[in-house]
């Protein structure tokens, strides 16, 4: 989240002072004008406490400029959001995460902490769902990371992460294509081998039958040869 440029608050301040004069309001008097300098300056220095103090004195003089507060809010929460850049850039998502429930809690109306709280508690499952796409050895396996992942980091798809994505699921969809390849493979030899079992099973039964045939026949021929060898009584 980049800081809000300060030449662009100064440009909406002219903005709006410059309004102000259309409005036929009177110029602000040289206490106003010097404490609204401090005010940016401290602002620019990264100085929010001493900018808010300035803030109430500015308010006092000129109560209906609440946009006074609402760039004093802007500047704190872009604050805390660079505190929590630096705990994501040490890799301490759980530290992230505090320092942006913290900011929503005192800043309840600013919309970029609802916005941005969601995002980051979803880094909290990132290196486990990134794990499980390391980790997935089969193309069903890979899938289902692929689809973890997607889903679990959905708020934080960027375009390098979208990239890596499509790619992992374009390796999915070849080891699927080769895993059923393989599959088919292994059922072909399967049949084979059964087969060839059957066809040796056949021919063992076959042979065994000759073998008794051929038995048989050999006894009854010794049977025969015996009988016309006998003397008579």
């Amino acid at each position: 989240m980049k800081h809000l440029n300060f030449n662009i608050i100064v440009l909406l301040l002219a903005a709006m002072l410059f309004c102000s004069c259309k409005k036929e309001h009177q110029a602000p008097p040289l206490e106003q004008m010097e404490l609204t300098a401090r005010f940016f300056k401290n602002i620019e220095s990264r100085r929010p406490e001493v900018a808010i103090r300035q803030a109430d004195k500015l308010l006092a003089l000129d109560p209906d400029a609440s946009y006074i507060t609402s760039l004093i809010s802007i500047q704190e929460a872009n604050d805390t959001i660079a505190a929590a850049q630096k705990a994501l850039n040490r890799q301490d998502v759980n530290r992230a995460v505090e320092i942006i429930r913290a900011g929503r809690r005192k800043h309840s109306n600013n919309r970029t902490f609802s916005e941005v709280y969601p995002k980051i508690s979803q880094l909290r499952n990132a290196q486990k769902l990134f794990r499980a796409l390391a980790r997935a050895k089969n193309a069903s396996a890979m899938r289902s990371a692929r689809i973890a992942a997607k889903a679990g980091l959905s708020m934080n798809i960027t375009p390098e992460l979208e990239k890596f994505l499509a790619d992992y699921e374009v390796r999915g969809t070849k080891l699927a294509a080769k895993e059923k390849a393989e599959a088919a493979a292994k059922e072909l030899a399967a049949k084979e081998e059964a087969l060839k079992a059957q066809t040796a099973e056949k021919e063992r039964r076959i042979s065994e039958k000759k073998f008794s045939q051929e038995t048989a026949r050999k006894a009854a021929e010794g049977e025969r040869v015996r009988k016309d060898n006998q003397f008579p009584q």
